[in-house]
């Protein structure tokens, strides 16, 4: 099973690599909290003040590194433009249903367990015709693999590798009217 999504180039390296960075800041912050206040009547209370400006610094670069060495855990398609899907599926949201069908037929020849290959990347392209609803796809276990807004007038779009054949199942994320329990499509990973 891929450690993330479409496993876009994330390896367990990198990953141990943040976890270290991250608990090697956590000691030093430690660290720097019981030494500052280990002797509280003989610190004086401001002579930490003239640090504060390293200290915003210090947090900025741990944040932005942070923020751009996730980027490629987003598994949305402008994010991963190396990355071609094996195949593209259409799904229109409508009150209360799901239509999934091959392209370019948004809303036409609708699917009720669309075939989809062991191994694929899928690119999901999703829109709504009325309100808004959330495209949330469940693993055989039930655990959610992924979601995407969907959305009147605006075309979303998801990239997901499915790696486990099964029954895969799609709901509603979004309540979206009286038949929002009802709105339930599948996926059929096959191998």
């Amino acid at each position: 099973m891929a450690l993330f999504p479409a496993d876009f180039g994330m390896n367990t390296t990198y990953m141990a690599v943040i976890l270290l960075i991250s608990t090697l800041i956590t000691i030093v912050a430690g660290v720097a909290l019981f030494w500052s206040t280990k002797h509280p009547d003989e610190v004086d209370k401001h002579s930490l003040a003239k640090y504060e400006k390293y200290w915003v610094v210090l947090i900025l670069i741990v944040f932005l590194s942070f923020l751009f060495s996730t980027t490629g855990m987003l598994p949305y398609p402008y994010a991963h433009s190396n990355i071609k899907p094996n195949m593209t599926v259409d799904v229109q949201a409508s009150q209360f249903a799901w239509c999934i069908s091959s392209p370019p037929s948004f809303g036409q020849n609708c699917q009720t367990a669309y075939p989809i290959p062991v191994g694929s990347t899928v690119l999901f392209q999703v829109r709504s015709i009325d309100v808004t609803h959330g495209f949330g796809v469940y693993d055989p276990q039930g655990a959610i693999v992924f979601q995407v807004q969907v959305m009147p007038n605006y075309n979303n779009s998801i990239l997901y590798q499915f790696n486990t054949p099964g029954i895969y199942y799609v709901r509603c994320l979004e309540f979206c009217g009286f038949g929002h329990y009802g709105m339930i499509s599948e996926l059929n990973i096959t191998s």
